[in-house]
Formats: structure tokens, C-alpha cells, sequence
């Protein structure tokens, strides 16, 4: 499933992957600049940037994963919501307003500025995840160098930052569990924690080798035990072996396109949303070779 943020022409496109790494399309939910999905028992979660014409707020609503049973669309309590994790709950964070919010009901804002002006004049709030228990929510502010950990009640439990001015952006956890894997976007890096019980201690932060300097990191996934950043500027995908604490340079592939927003690990490719070439590739895990190419304006989001 793939989100494209435009108004015309916008919304949610599902496609079919088979064993060549060809795409081939199944259904179409329109909608007005969606900006993040998860699926979660079995329903499709789907933000959109702005749908309300009396502010500015982003919405949220869900629908089954064929599109059908749509929700009424819920304001987010924040404008510019990025992204959200669901689990009966849904957790959303509005990029622009700073937060995080447990079913459009409950929020918790956050407060103070980075060093890395302008981009972190203010808190930054851009995901949200759960720890391998479901116990407590994870949200990583860029604005404020900082992961906050929360119950599910959204109390703070605990939390821990990157070095000042990285602008920490995703994070996943271990296959075990014990570490935290978190992206820095502002200095591309990654940064590892070790966690237990609802809190986390930096450990180290590995940077990337970009050649531009302006080029900034976006997603990360982990895959057994080999970690993927995608890297905007550089447009290329890097890749790490993990062992705990340990990160080893793997290698890097293009992404086949520029602006590598997202991308998800499905079976043996890497699917990967470019939205600044207005495309979505499908690489071949093994070759690094791009297998397919599917034109979509301004992608922003895969999920499985």
C-alpha cells in the first residue's frame, strides 16, 4: 500500500507484489494528502495532512484493508500529523505542533528548541512506536534531539537523547529486544540505545558517509539483522549488519530515484517511495538492482 500527497489524484493505491518484483494494482481509496498508514487488526489507519477547511489540523480515520468501512475522519489535535502506531489505541504525533495523541482525545506536548536552527526551533515530534511488550509508546522529537518513552496512558516514563543537533527522526528495536536502532535525519546517523523495562541508555552514534553535505536520513527498518537507512540527497539506501550494540558498513544501492522518503522490506526486495521523482521502486535485496518502477506523484509512505 502506498500514500501519494496530492490533491488531485491523491490517496491510497494497493497493489500486488509477486515473485519477479512486478506491481500490479488492485484497488484506489482517493483521499486528500495522506501523509502516513499502518495496518493494524486488519484495518488500514490512515492520516491526512489537512483535511479540515476551519484549521489546519490533520485528520485520521480507518477503513478494512479493502477499502471498505470507512471511518469518520477524526481531527488529530495538531497540524501536519507524520505518523502513528495502533494497537486497539492509536498514537499520532503532529509534526508541527509538537505532540503526541492517544486517540485524538488525550495529548502531550512537548516543549523547548534544539541547537540545529532553523530546523529545530521548536519541538519536532515525527514518529511513534511501541516497545516489543505493547507496554509504552515511543516518540522521537527531531526538534529536541530527544526520544521520549510514555505508558499507554501517556505518563513519561523515561527519556533519552542523541547528541545535540542530529535531529532524531525513526528508530526499531532488536530482534531480542535489548537495543534501540534510531535515525538521525539532521546529521545522518544512527544512534543505538540499550532498553529495558521502559527505558533506554545511549550507547553510540555511528555516521553516515554522505557526500552531500546537505543530504538528510529518513526511515529505518531492520531486517534479521541487517538495518536499511534510506538517505535523501545522497538518494541511496545504506545498509549495516547489527550485532547488539555493534553496527558493522555493509554497503550501499541506489534507490532508483531522488528524495528516498520510506521504504518497507517485503519478502526479497526493498520497496521504496521517492517523492521528489515522483516514483516507487522495487530493488532486489540480493543484486541491488532495481527491478521495477512505478510512476505516483510525490509518494510518501509503503506498508505491507
Amino acid at each position: 500500500l502506498s500514500c501519494a500527497e496530492v490533491c488531485d489524484g491523491g490517496g491510497v493505491y494497493k497493489y500486488g507484489l509477486n515473485k519477479c518484483g512486478e506491481l500490479e494494482k488492485i484497488a484506489y481509496l482517493p483521499c486528500s494528502k495522506p501523509m502516513y498508514a499502518v495496518i493494524s487488526d486488519e484495518r488500514l489507519h490512515i492520516l491526512l495532512r489537512s483535511p479540515f477547511i476551519a484549521n489546519g489540523n490533520s485528520g485520521y480515520f480507518s477503513c478494512k484493508t479493502d477499502f471498505s468501512d470507512c471511518s469518520e475522519i477524526q481531527n488529530t489535535l495538531g497540524e501536519c500529523a507524520c505518523h502513528l502506531a495502533v494497537d486497539k489505541d492509536a498514537y499520532i504525533v503532529n509534526y508541527l505542533s509538537g505532540n503526541l495523541v492517544k486517540n485524538c482525545e488525550t495529548v502531550v506536548s512537548h516543549s523547548g528548541a534544539g541547537v540545529n536552527l532553523p530546523r529545530q526551533d521548536m519541538p519536532h515530534t515525527h514518529f511513534a512506536a511501541f516497545s516489543p511488550d505493547k507496554k509504552y509508546v515511543l516518540c522521537c522529537d527531531l526538534g529536541l534531539d530527544t526520544i521520549f518513552i510514555y505508558d499507554r496512558d501517556l505518563n513519561e516514563r523515561s527519556r533519552a537523547k542523541v547528541p545535540d543537533g542530529y535531529g532524531v527522526r525513526h528508530l526499531v528495536f532488536s530482534k531480542n529486544g535489548k537495543f534501540i536502532y534510531a535515525v538521525n535525519e539532521l546529521v545522518p546517523s544512527i544512534s543505538v540505545f540499550a532498553y529495558s523495562n521502559g527505558n533506554a541508555e545511549y550507547l553510540s552514534t555511528t555516521k553516515l558517509d554522505c557526500k552531500n553535505k546537505n543530504s538528510t536520513a529518513a526511515a529505518i527498518r531492520l531486517d534479521e539483522n541487517r538495518l536499511y537507512v534510506s538517505v535523501r540527497g545522497e538518494n541511496e539506501l545504506y545498509a549495516y549488519n547489527a550485532d547488539n550494540a555493534d553496527l558493522l558498513f555493509y554497503g550501499r544501492f541506489p534507490c532508483g530515484g531522488a528524495g528516498p522518503r520510506d521504504f518497507d522490506l517485503i519478502g526479497d526486495y526493498v520497496v521504496c517511495t521517492n517523492e521528489n521523482s515522483d516514483n516507487v521502486t522495487v530493488i532486489g535485496k540480493n543484486d541491488d538492482r532495481v527491478v521495477n518502477e512505478l510512476p505516483m506523484k510525490n509518494p510518501l509512505n509503503v506498508v505491507r
